[in-house]
């Protein structure tokens, strides 16, 4: 009689056993749509960081655009609020939005923050200004680099000013930097290679402000990070690589970057 309880038991147990897996499985992989309120997640950026982060392009820039279609392959629709670069990172930590992008890698944020796979990658060039001596990265040794108080550097950047064992000179923004370089108040500034220098506006006499050196100095990815206190942060992030992975497969983040890249070719880019 006892042994027959316990077969019941055990056939009960087995019974079970597959819906228990099947649960357990479910769990795993749906982690986003558990989180997200019905179906959607809000996402926090920055703004003036063309063509990643533009709002005069479609869908609000190339990053804003893979990042979307990213969560859509997770079955989820991403809402993306335009902020103060800082601000987006602050409120992404203390976990009013799920994630924030696109940054750079840098040690110190790695304490707080999970980093996806590269979304992006931005390739470094030196500008100096149109009535500048200088002619090409080697000769600002021991000069003055301006960059802004709103961007990290990144391990590559700051190689090229251990390189160059350049001073740096902080602005507001990246705007800021060239009005800097271009009053003499800075040697040279760094910009994205996607700016092309005939496309800011002009000065009041017309003339092209800044020389862009064709030198990629470095090549920085770009990512989306989450908090490491928020729920579920590391499934999150491996269920966000997954997707990504199915959109660099599908050939759908190639041609979504040769898109944007043909759009900024086209516009000229605000200085205001």
């Amino acid at each position: 009689m006892k042994f027959s309880s316990q077969l019941k038991k055990t056939h009960i147990h087995l019974l079970y056993m597959p819906f228990v897996i099947l649960l357990v499985i479910y769990s795993h992989h749906s982690v986003a749509q558990s989180g997200a309120n019905k179906g959607k997640v809000k996402l926090a950026t920055g703004a003036g960081y063309s063509p990643f982060v533009d709002s005069k392009l479609p869908e609000g820039g190339g990053s804003t655009s893979l990042v979307k279609q990213t969560f859509s392959k997770m079955n989820l629709l991403a809402t993306v609020e335009v902020l103060p670069w800082n601000r987006a990172l602050k409120w992404t930590q203390e976990g009013k939005f799920l994630a924030t992008f696109p940054f750079v890698y840098s040690k110190q944020r790695a304490e707080s923050f999970l980093y996806s796979d590269a979304i992006n990658f931005v390739p470094v060039h030196m500008y100096v200004a149109s009535n500048s001596p200088f002619t090409s990265p080697e000769q600002l040794q021991n000069k003055r680099l301006c960059f802004p108080f709103s961007y990290s550097l990144d391990s590559l950047e700051q190689g090229i000013v251990d390189k160059y064992q350049m001073t740096i000179n902080r602005v507001k923004d990246g705007i800021g930097c060239v009005k800097h370089v271009q009053k003499g108040w800075s040697d040279a500034g760094l910009t994205n290679g996607y700016i092309h220098a005939e496309k800011l506006p002009k000065n009041i006499t017309n003339d092209v402000t800044i020389v862009i050196f064709p030198e990629q100095l470095a090549l920085v990815p770009l990512y989306l990070v989450i908090s490491k206190d928020y729920s579920n942060a590391q499934q999150w992030i491996e269920e966000f690589n997954y997707a990504f992975g199915l959109l660099q497969k599908s050939g759908e983040k190639m041609a979504t970057e040769k898109m944007y890249l043909e759009l900024i070719d086209n516009l000229r880019i605000s200085t205001q």
